[in-house]
C-alpha cells in the first residue's frame, strides 16, 4: 500500500473519529473487540444515516477499509479519480445506470478478488438510505461476494462478514444519541455444505442470517408509530431509573419485545397504553417542557455550575458562533434532503473551524500581540467545549422552569407515575 495514502487514510480516519464523538457525544459502543479481525472480510452495516453510516463502521475496525460504493458516484473525472483513489470499489443500481441493463461483474470480481487477498470491503446491503430506525431487506449481493470468494479456495478458509448495527435516535441532530452495536461475526465456511447443494439458496440463507444478525443489534422498530411510541418510552425509562448506555440499549430491547407481546395478545391494552402515553406528552408539548423536566428537581450543584460556568459560556459561544453557525446555515442553504444534514454539517464543520479559528487569531494578535493571539486560539477549543456542556444544563433547567409554571404540575406528575408503572410492566424478567 502506497504509504502516503496510508497516512492520509489514517489522518482521515482520526478526523472521523473526533467529529463522531462531538457530533454524538452520548454515543454507546458494543461488543467492538468482534471487529479486531485482520484477515479478509466484509464489514456490512444498515443504513439509515447516508453518507456517515460508512465512516461510522469503518473507523471501528483496525484495518484499512474499502467500500463498495454507487456507480453515481464516479461519473465525474474528479469523483471517479477520488473514489477510486480512497479505497472504492464502484457498483451499479438501477437508478445508476439510466435504463441500460446492470453490470455488477466486475464489481464482484474485484471485491472478491481484494478479500481473498486479506482485504477488509464495507458494503451496506439495504442498498439505499433511509432515516428510520428499521432495517429494510436486503439484497443478496453481500453474501454471493463473501462466498463466491470462499468457493475460489473451496471454502478452506476464514473469510468473514462483520456486521454492524447502527441505531441513532435523531441521526440528523446534532448531540444526539447513537449507539454502535458489533454483532458475531458470521463464517463462510459454516454455508460450505449449502453452497454446493444450492448457490441461489445458500446466498439467500446467508442474506437472511446477516439481516437478521442486525436486526438484533439495533433498534428495529415496524413503522414511524411504534418508533414514536418507544421513543418515549425509551426516554420515560432513561429518566427514572437511569441505566447505562449498553444496559440501557438492551432494556430497550427488551421493553420492545414485551410491548409487541402486548400488541398480539391484547390489542385494547395496548391501545389502551397508547393513548395514555399520548396524553401525557400532549400536556409537556402544551407546556413546551420535557419529561425529564417533570420528573427531576435541578440541585444545588446545578446552579453552580450555570451561574460560575456562565462567563465562560458566554464567551466560549461568542466567539465560536461563527464557526459553529456556518455549518448550520451551509445545511440549510443546500437544501438537501434531510438524512444528509449531519454529513454536510460535519463536513463543513472540519472546513470552518480551523479557518475561522485562524482568522480570528490572527486578528487578535495583529491587535494585541502573538501572545495574545495564541492564548487566544488555545481558548476558543476549551471555552466551546465548556459552552457544549454548560448549554444542555441550562437548558434543562429552563425546562425546568416551565414545568415548574405548569397548570396542575402535580396532576401531570401522578400521571407521569402511573404512565411509567404501565411501561415497566412490558418489561420481561
Amino acid at each position: 500500500m502506497n504509504p502516503i495514502l496510508y497516512l492520509i487514510y489514517q489522518f482521515l480516519k482520526l478526523l472521523t473519529k473526533i467529529s463522531f464523538r462531538v457530533y454524538y457525544p452520548n454515543a454507546t459502543r458494543m461488543n467492538l473487540d468482534r471487529l479486531r479481525y485482520r484477515g479478509g472480510s466484509i464489514l456490512v452495516s444498515n443504513h439509515p444515516n447516508t453518507l456517515l453510516d460508512p465512516l461510522n463502521a469503518a473507523c471501528r475496525v483496525p484495518k484499512v477499509v474499502h467500500f463498495l460504493a454507487n456507480a453515481s458516484l464516479f461519473q465525474t473525472p474528479f469523483t471517479n479519480w477520488f473514489f477510486n483513489t480512497f479505497y472504492c470499489i464502484p457498483v451499479e443500481r438501477p437508478q445508476d445506470t439510466k435504463g441500460k441493463p446492470i453490470n455488477n461483474a466486475n464489481a464482484f470480481r474485484k471485491s472478491q478478488q481484494f478479500i481473498n487477498k486479506g482485504g477488509c470491503l464495507f458494503i451496506a446491503p439495504e442498498g439505499g438510505s433511509d432515516m428510520e430506525r428499521r432495517v429494510r431487506p436486503f439484497k443478496t449481493g453481500t453474501a454471493r461476494i463473501l462466498l463466491g470468494a470462499a468457493a475460489m479456495n473451496d471454502f478452506e478458509t476464514d473469510l468473514r462478514i462483520l456486521p454492524v448495527g447502527l441505531t441513532y435516535d435523531h441521526p440528523h441532530r446534532f448531540r444526539s444519541r447513537m449507539t454502535v452495536n458489533a454483532a458475531p461475526p458470521i463464517l463462510a465456511r459454516d454455508y460450505a455444505e449449502a453452497y454446493r447443494t444450492d448457490k441461489v439458496q445458500a446466498a439467500r440463507q446467508l442474506t437472511q442470517d446477516l439481516e437478521q444478525a442486525i436486526r438484533d443489534h439495533t433498534i428495529d422498530t415496524k413503522d414511524e408509530a411504534e418508533d414514536t411510541i418507544i421513543l418515549r418510552a425509551e426516554e420515560l425509562l432513561r429518566n427514572s431509573p437511569p441505566l447505562k448506555g449498553s444496559d440501557h440499549f438492551r432494556r430497550t430491547k427488551n421493553w420492545i419485545e414485551g410491548l409487541r407481546k402486548q400488541a398480539e395478545q391484547s390489542p385494547e391494552g395496548y391501545k389502551a397504553y397508547v393513548q395514555q402515553q399520548e396524553a401525557y406528552w400532549e400536556k409537556l408539548t402544551a407546556a413546551r417542557t420535557t419529561d425529564e423536566a417533570v420528573a427531576k428537581r435541578p440541585g444545588t450543584a446545578t446552579l453552580i455550575f450555570l451561574i460560575l460556568g456562565a462567563p465562560f459560556a458566554l464567551y466560549g459561544l461568542t466567539n465560536n458562533f461563527l464557526a459553529g453557525y456556518l455549518p448550520k446555515l451551509v445545511s440549510k442553504k443546500l437544501d438537501l434532503y434531510i438524512g444528509y444534514t449531519a454529513s454536510v454539517q460535519i463536513l463543513c464543520g472540519l472546513l470552518a473551524f480551523p479557518v475561522i479559528y485562524a482568522l480570528q487569531s490572527w486578528a487578535v494578535g495583529a491587535w494585541l500581540g502573538s501572545t495574545a493571539g495564541w492564548l487566544y486560539l488555545l481558548s476558543l477549543p476549551l471555552t466551546g467545549w465548556l459552552y457544549l456542556k454548560w448549554q444542555p444544563v441550562a437548558t434543562r433547567f429552563k425546562n425546568r422552569q416551565k414545568a415548574k409554571s405548569m397548570k396542575h404540575l402535580d396532576e401531570a406528575k401522578a400521571e407521569r407515575a402511573t404512565l411509567l408503572k404501565a411501561t415497566l410492566q412490558y418489561l420481561n424478567p
